[in-house]
């Protein structure tokens, strides 16, 4: 049975606390509360827009409370 976004949310801000996950992929901010679904990082909002500018084809990028996530990527994570 396919997660509902609460379910997710818990996941995600679980993933959030652990120390490798609490500063962007990309750079130095505190503030990761995006990621690329591609890539398997979270992001801050400003880098976040990058990996959009990229293309879909490229990057697929999702808030950590706003988006819901395909199932099998929050297992990824």
């Amino acid at each position: 049975m396919p997660m509902d976004i609460n379910q997710q949310i818990v996941i995600l801000e679980k993933l959030l606390k652990r120390a490798d996950n609490k500063t962007c992929a990309e750079c130095p901010s505190r503030i990761p509360r995006w990621a690329s679904i591609t890539f398997g990082v979270f992001m801050c909002i400003r880098c976040s827009g990058v990996h959009r500018q990229l293309g879909t084809h490229i990057t697929k990028v999702k808030s950590v409370n706003l988006d819901k996530w395909p199932d099998p990527k929050i297992e990824l994570f």
